[in-house]
């Protein structure tokens, strides 16, 4: 603040007393000015930054310097920054110039470790010098008074004062001047955070009182009494009392039902006692009071208590869920309705299952009894060919709708066996062979090269997967060929692939064609249910994989998807396409080999058929009606085999597996379980049980003596292969062998079926040689083993090899 200047001095002569006199002015100047700034900035309102513009502009008229400023900490004390400097002269404040540690380290040694930096000389001074080119020549600068700011032992700032023009001598009345001014620009920063704090404290209770206030849940406060202080809008609506009415009254009395007070109190007690809040941030159910004296049901969240003058501080948040437990009821409800209902379909299609598979079983096993007979003409055998395809036909369309009932109802069950990929391609063949041929399609199936011969995936579903992809290519493609591809797909995936070249499909129908009854316009001049590619894609979806087209209209289709590969251990080693290939419809036991086997179901029709297949085919049947009696027959009898049947009324298959197993002297016979059921689970109950395989119900006879083979290790011959034995000496009997040789050869090589067919029913018109020699030929195609076609023909050339 500006002075009034002195009355002249008597002694101003005398410089001693000159300067005691400017000393005692300048205490004079710096007392009222710190009185002045105490009074104007020491507890003012004004913001922080008016405050340090105020005190910095009236401190530099007091010491008389033309620059004066404010500088603070930044970075982890790695710089200053200047928060305000004014100049006298200009009368102007200006910020915003930085000074980093490492431009300036003397200095800042300086800061830190003295009270005051009084450099006179500041341009020559070791702890100021550093500055010389960058800031004080160019501002003009001679002697530097800089006096660090400290609060709580650490630095935040700086008070600098800098005197242009000459050096100054600074005395030690200004440097306590500056001290004390530094001392209030840390008051006013510590005032500034307080109220800073306070701010934002008041914010966040305002903030927090709105959230609480318009919180969707109640929320009730109390203290260590248990008396009600806080109540929000939503506990007015919850519990019927206003905030006015509710503070102030008991908890426990107005909000807690009777029956559960004593544990609350309880609760409370055995707080206040050990300090355990085990109920803390806990989401519980109880029952609450209301007003009108209605109780329901709350959840309620209690928030840690709070340490407060008197006690403490307890909050809850509390909903009503009485129309959650409502609706929980009417879930549960619905819940146990779909169960039933679920419950009720399985039943029903386990039931329907039953009912349409036995028919059929009637249907299918006389077909096939009748087949078997080689006295037929060639119209019964023909009729007989269309009762069995359209039984197998009918048969295919129950199972696509029962499949997609299964997937629906979840009971798909996925199970990873080992699996040979050559058995399940020929086996592919041998199905759909004949309807490419009758279309004059080429079909090819190729395993490549480095595939494993034996994988773990789910065999059975597979294979329906293949065939339903197979079937459709065939039945699509007018002209050209129908290839199948397995190959491996990087070293962990295994691919599989149908190629034709039909017609393809409309780009607009692809997204189509995998929904459950839709077809293509194509496919439903076809025939079918539409169901096929629905169920081959919830089937590689379960087995983890997906499947895929690749269409070109006119071109051919393309479907594939690849599984998860897993190499299993090799079995057969070296055999050959037809020792791996099922037994033929006419199969019969060969020389040397007996079986004895009880069939158990209380079907006197299905009993009868499994019963007649077996024995035509040379085993040893004992039939029983019921679960009991075949216990009694196996410990009787000790067959080789039993055939159980899984549904029958006085004991079903599986009880009598039990028994049968628990008893030593039947334990080690194998049981083949027998059922028309559509699910899953009846395997692995019959596996759990006991069981050895599983047969479904219409039995055929290739799987039935497949069985046999697998479990007996017996084996079996065609009927066809009745007659001589084809050595060298009978050929030489064969009438026209070289032309046959030749004929044959060229037909195996070819791959032509049809002709291969044609060769065989001329040879089995003819003698018992030629008629031997057709059955060879049957037999080895029913397998597709082309190459045993070959080595046959070679045999059959003058001067080949031959044997049975």
């Amino acid at each position: 603040m500006p002075s009034t200047p002195p009355p002249r001095d008597p002694h101003a002569g005398n410089p001693a007393e000159q300067a005691l006199v400017a000393s005692e002015q300048r205490l004079a100047s710096q007392s009222g000015a710190l009185t002045s700034l105490m009074a104007r900035y020491a507890d003012s309102r004004d913001a922080f930054e008016d405050r340090v513009r105020g005190i910095l502009a009236i401190s530099a008229r007091t010491l008389d310097v033309d620059r004066l400023s404010l500088w603070i900490f930044i970075d982890g004390h790695a710089a200053i920054s200047c928060l305000d400097l004014y100049e006298l002269r200009r009368d102007r404040h200006q910020q915003g110039l930085t000074i980093r540690r490492s431009d300036a380290p003397r200095y800042f040694e300086a800061l830190d470790a003295e009270r005051v930096v009084a450099a006179h000389a500041a341009r020559t001074d070791v702890r100021t010098r550093e500055f010389l080119d960058g800031y004080l020549i160019p501002n003009g600068i001679f002697s530097m008074l800089d006096v660090p700011l400290r609060r709580n032992a650490a630095s935040v700032g700086v008070l600098c004062a800098e005197h242009t023009g000459a050096e100054r001598a600074w005395t030690l009345d200004e440097q306590h001047f500056a001290i004390a001014v530094a001392h209030l620009i840390v008051a006013a920063m510590a005032d500034e955070e307080r109220r800073t704090a306070l701010a934002r404290l008041a914010e966040s209770e305002a903030r927090a009182r709105l959230i609480v206030d318009t919180a969707h849940d109640a929320f009730v406060g109390i203290d260590s009494t248990g008396t009600i202080l806080t109540w929000n809008s939503q506990a007015e609506r919850t519990f019927g009392w206003s905030r006015d009415e509710i503070v102030g009254r008991s908890l426990v009395e107005t909000l807690i039902p009777a029956s559960f007070r004593e544990s609350h109190l309880r609760g409370m007690d055995h707080f206040h006692s050990t300090g355990e809040a085990p109920v803390v941030n806990k989401r519980l159910e109880l029952m609450a009071l209301h007003r009108t004296g209605r109780e329901f049901p709350v959840e309620i969240t209690i928030t840690w208590p709070m340490r407060v003058e008197h006690g403490y501080f307890f909050g809850a948040f509390l909903r009503d869920i009485s129309d959650r437990r409502e609706r929980d009821a009417q879930l549960q409800t619905a819940k146990d309705s779909a169960e039933a209902a679920t419950r009720a379909k399985s039943e029903f299609l386990a039931n329907m299952s039953h009912e349409l598979r036995t028919p059929l079983n009637g249907v299918l096993g006389y077909a096939q009894l009748l087949q078997r007979d080689r006295n037929l003409t060639a119209a019964q055998r023909e009729a007989l060919e269309a009762i069995s395809k359209g039984g197998a036909h009918l048969l295919d369309l129950i199972n696509d709708v029962l499949d997609l009932s299964k997937i629906e109802a979840g009971h798909v069950d996925i199970e990873g066996t080992a699996t040979d990929l050559a058995q399940m391609v020929i086996d592919l063949k041998y199905l759909v062979a004949e309807a490419a041929r009758r279309k004059g399609l080429q079909l090819g199936m190729t395993i490549a090269p480095d595939t494993p011969r034996r994988v773990v995936l789910d065999g059975r579903h597979l294979r329906q997967v293949l065939l339903n992809l197979l079937s459709n290519a065939i039945k699509f493609t007018a002209h050209g060929e129908v290839q199948l591809l397995i190959a491996k797909a990087g070293d962990t995936r295994l691919l599989f692939e149908v190629n034709d070249t039909g017609m393809g499909i409309e780009p607009e129908e692809i997204s189509q064609i995998f929904e459950a009854f839709t077809q293509t316009k194509s496919g439903a001049s076809a025939g079918g249910t539409g169901l096929g590619l629905t169920i081959s894609q919830h089937l590689i979806g379960k087995m983890g994989g997906k499947l895929k087209v690749e269409s070109r209209l006119g071109e051919g289709s393309r479907f594939f998807f690849d599984l998860a590969l897993m190499p299993a251990a090799s079995a057969q080693p070296g055999a050959s396409d037809a020792e791996l290939a099922a037994p033929p419809l006419d199969a019969r036991l060969a020389a040397g080999e007996e079986v004895s086997a009880i069939v158990a179901d209380d079907s006197t029709v299905n009993r009868r058929i499994l019963a007649a297949l077996l024995e035509s085919a040379g085993v040893r049947v004992i039939t029983a009606a019921g679960g009991h009696e075949a216990i009694a027959l196996a410990r009787k009898h000790l067959p080789q085999v039993i055939f159980m049947d899984v549904r029958m009324g006085d004991l079903d298959g599986l009880e009598a597996t039990r028994r049968l197993k628990a008893d030593p002297n039947t334990a080690a016979i194998p049981v083949i379980a027998v059922t028309a059921s559509a699910f899953g689970d009846t395997r692995a109950a019959a596996r759990e049980a006991g069981c050895a395989d599983y047969l479904s119900k219409p039995v055929r006879a290739e799987d039935l003596f497949a069985a046999l083979r697998t479990h007996l290790g017996v084996r079996f011959v065609s009927s066809a292969d009745s007659g001589p034995v084809l050595t060298e000496p009978v050929l030489g009997e064969l009438p026209g062998r070289a032309r046959l040789a030749a004929r044959l050869s060229d037909a195996a090589t070819v791959g032509s079926i049809t002709d291969l067919e044609a060769l065989a029913r001329e040879l089995a018109a003819g003698g018992p040689i030629e008629a031997a020699l057709a059955g060879r030929i049957n037999r080895l195609l029913s397998a597709f083993d082309f190459d045993g076609l070959r080595a046959l023909a070679a045999s059959l050339a003058p001067g080949g090899a031959s044997g049975p």
